[in-house]
């Protein structure tokens, strides 16, 4: 595969290039260019390349290489394109690293290999024998003979004209990718065909893209209809170029791609030359939604009737992307406007549901020709993208519904209209307020929202004390409610409430979407301030598109406080309220998980765990609750404390508890332990100084029953009544009442308050 010059661009070497969604066409003009919206292709159709003054390979002689060379560029020479690609001359040297080299700024190339001599010098063929500029592009290594399917050939776009043409593109042969095995020249001859495809203008394409997925067999008829310029090579082997039916041979979607760049028509017409549309039918459709706003970033295919005319092909034959001139990137309140790399394209609406195919074949007059739409492979993303795009390609719903013409002509324009009605129908996305007037969010901290219409943002405020740090999470979702990263790409800004409206964020951005570990969340962290501040948030398109689709669920993670402030040492009850909560919330404290006995939208119950568990101190401690799933996270700072002594307001004691000692059984001649009991107000806080009774009566092993055991009318060997007050922790200690030396039964009944009260039996055996 091909190095796209986006790599190029981070050496900051090649010029700022101007790309978009496309299907057919790889660059589209955007709004620094005297009019966007159009196609770029070389600034003439007579392109001449030049070759390096040396060789590409210790086996190959210099006229071997350009041999080679010529007839991966002559597979573009064909009637229907106004396009002729052929070699003008050679460089004046045998560029390497002798001579090309990183300066700390930029890489520099000879003179005549830059783009600035692109009158005589349109594409430079490099011939990097040693792989050394290869290395210098992509970094060291990178022209190891083990990555020779991905780096035999890198290829740039570096020079563009102010009107919006191509003007200069390097191709750089790895001449490490040529061995003894003559294969690998022929494979390195495919990988350059398709890499000219790229430098002229075209896009990656999709159609019939079974052959690369196997989702179905693929037939023949499929794989003869498989594109050259088709985004990743099936591997079969060792030489990708073997997996492809007749590989150096132009498929009809490559034919319509090149028509649609270098069209042939009456006013350009030269001899050799052949109309594009004489025995095809220039395509223009629109794809919308049932709000009638366009829909974008669907691959739309063409298949036409069987030659007995009563049935379809089983294979597609032309492709298009709808939005293919539509804009890009039109910024957000996050990031603000575009970066050049990504302004391309119209902000036209009508623009956003258009597709163009330049020379669907038509063999017979009134053909039948039905047009379908699908979703772009999502592996087809980054340097595979068919355009490239600069954001994920899109999911749709099923069941999509096509469009057919039964009167396809030669030379006739055709059109297709197709409503998505599988798609969602409204386009509305609420009160989600404005940057001069957001809205306050949901008091349970989630709320749903929709991002419909270009450019369109949600606005929100929220108010948060000192001393606590909370989280914004938004989650892409798809027409199902599920969480998705092929719809909306969500971003989040914050502000203090009183900053000045039109700036970037003040406060905090996330301006990447889908930073977060769970799927389709973007998450932003919100630091602790030392005082209580207010604040405004957007959540908005990275690429500023917005869609009825484009639904997202949003929370706000945030603890406002907890409850009692002070805990015993052996820790305790404690409620956190807050919003944005959910099951499976932990709470941590002093950074050891505590138990969660409860939970809502907007409080947690926890067990806090003991003082020593938590390795905490006298200094206040932490609580945080943090949501693993996703990884956000809210903390409040020193919000309570362990105490010897728990003052309770609660007040009086309901509930008796053994925290240790209960249901003791030993051996005559082993003493039973103390039974240390927990008294507890009825919020579950331990009570100080709580007056606590205490009735003990000892029975004998063995009594009037005949079977060992405790008896029914066992006789009672000794009773005690005692009245304890609680320590400073709620707790009672209790040592059993017992007989020396004999075997016993001990019931022990215990009361505090009206509802308190525990009973226990404890026995010596034999």
């Amino acid at each position: 595969m091909l190095r796209a010059s986006r790599l190029l661009a981070s050496l900051a070497w090649m010029l700022l290039v101007t790309t978009a969604w496309a299907g057919g066409p790889r660059f589209v003009t955007g709004t620094q260019y005297p009019i966007a919206g159009l196609f770029m292709a070389f600034y003439t159709p007579q392109v001449t390349y030049s070759t390096d003054a040396g060789t590409l390979s210790s086996t190959l002689t210099h006229a071997q290489s350009d041999a080679m060379v010529t007839a991966a560029a002559q597979v573009w020479n064909v009637p229907t394109a106004s396009l002729t690609l052929s070699q003008s001359g050679e460089l004046t040297e045998h560029v390497s690293s002798a001579n090309a080299y990183f300066d700390g700024t930029n890489i520099v190339f000879p003179a005549d290999v830059q783009a600035t001599n692109y009158l005589q010098v349109p594409i430079a063929v490099i011939y990097d024998t040693d792989g050394s500029v290869t290395d210098l592009l992509l970094g060291s290594g990178a022209s190891d003979p083990s990555g020779c399917r991905q780096n035999g050939v890198t290829e740039s776009v570096d020079g563009f004209g102010a009107t919006g043409t191509i003007q200069h593109a390097l191709l750089v042969l790895n001449g490490r990718c040529i061995t003894s095995a003559p294969q690998s020249l022929t494979q390195m001859q495919y990988q350059l065909m398709r890499a000219f495809g790229r430098v002229l203008g075209l896009a990656w394409s999709q159609v019939n893209d079974n052959v690369f997925t196997g989702s179905s067999q693929p037939t023949a008829m499929q794989m003869q209809n498989w594109p050259v310029m088709h985004p990743i090579d099936v591997v079969c082997g060792l030489y990708t170029y073997q997996c492809m039916q007749n590989p150096f041979t132009l498929r009809p979607d490559d034919l319509s791609a090149l028509a649609l760049l270098y069209p042939v028509t009456a006013t350009n017409l030269t001899a050799g030359k052949t109309i594009s549309t004489t025995n095809g039918a220039y395509v223009e459709g629109w794809t919308s939604f049932p709000t009638e706003q366009g829909m974008d970033l669907l691959n739309m295919t063409v298949t036409l009737t069987e030659a007995s005319g009563t049935m379809w092909e089983s294979w597609q034959t032309v492709s298009g992307i709808s939005g293919v001139a539509f804009q890009a990137n039109g910024g957000n309140p996050v990031s603000g406007a575009a970066p050049e790399t990504q302004n391309s394209g119209v902000v036209w609406t009508e623009q956003e549901a258009q597709y163009e195919m330049g020379d669907v074949p038509v063999p017979t007059s009134w053909e039948g020709m039905l047009v379908q739409p699908e979703a772009i492979n999502p592996l087809y993303t980054g340097e595979y993208s068919l355009g490239p795009y600069v954001r994920t390609p899109m999911s749709m719903a099923g069941g999509a519904p096509n469009s057919i013409s039964p009167f396809a002509n030669p030379g006739v324009l055709q059109g297709f209209w197709i409503t998505m009605t599988n798609e969602p129908a409204s386009c509305s996305p609420g009160d989600d307020g404005t940057e001069a007037s957001p809205v306050a969010v949901d008091p349970s901290g989630w709320w749903s929202g929709l991002l419909c219409g270009p450019g369109h943002s949600s606005w929100w405020s929220m108010r948060v004390q000192a001393n606590r740090t909370w989280t914004i999470e938004t989650t892409a979702l798809d027409e199902d409610g599920a969480a998705t990263v092929r719809k909306a790409q969500p971003v989040i800004g914050v502000w203090n409430s009183s900053d000045p409206t039109g700036t970037l964020p003040t406060v905090a951005s996330q301006a990447t979407a889908m930073n977060a570990m769970s799927l389709g969340v973007t998450q932003l962290r919100m630091p602790a301030t030392a005082v209580a501040s207010s604040y405004r948030f957007v959540v908005a398109d990275q690429f500023g598109g917005g869609r009825p689709d484009f639904a997202y669920q949003a929370r706000v993670l945030y603890a406002d406080s907890v409850s009692p402030a002070t805990v015993g040492l052996s820790g305790g009850t404690i409620t956190i309220t807050g919003v944005g909560f959910r099951q499976g919330n932990e709470v941590l404290v002093n950074g050891v998980r505590a138990q969660v006995v409860s939970w809502s939208a907007t409080q947690i119950v926890a067990t806090a765990p003991s003082q020593s568990s938590a390795g905490a101190g006298v200094q206040p401690v932490d609580v945080e609750v943090l949501d693993a799933s996703t990884g956000g996270s809210t903390d409040i700072s020193g919000v309570f404390t362990y105490a010897s002594a728990v003052v309770v307001v609660a007040g009086l004691p309901a509930e008796i508890t053994a925290v240790s000692g209960a249901g003791q059984s030993v051996y005559v001649g082993t003493a039973l332990n103390p039974v240390v009991l927990q008294v507890s107000d009825s919020n579950g806080n331990p009570v100080s100084g709580a007056t606590v009774n205490v009735y003990q009566t000892v029975y004998a092993w063995e009594g009037t029953c005949a079977a060992k055991g405790p008896c029914a009318s066992a006789p009672v060997l000794k009773t005690q009544k005692a009245t304890m007050t609680s320590d400073a922790n709620g707790h009672v200690s209790v040592t059993p009442l017992t007989v020396s030396g004999q075997p016993q039964v001990v019931e022990m009944a215990v009361s505090s308050g009206a509802t308190g009260f525990v009973s226990l039996s404890l026995v010596i055996a034999p």
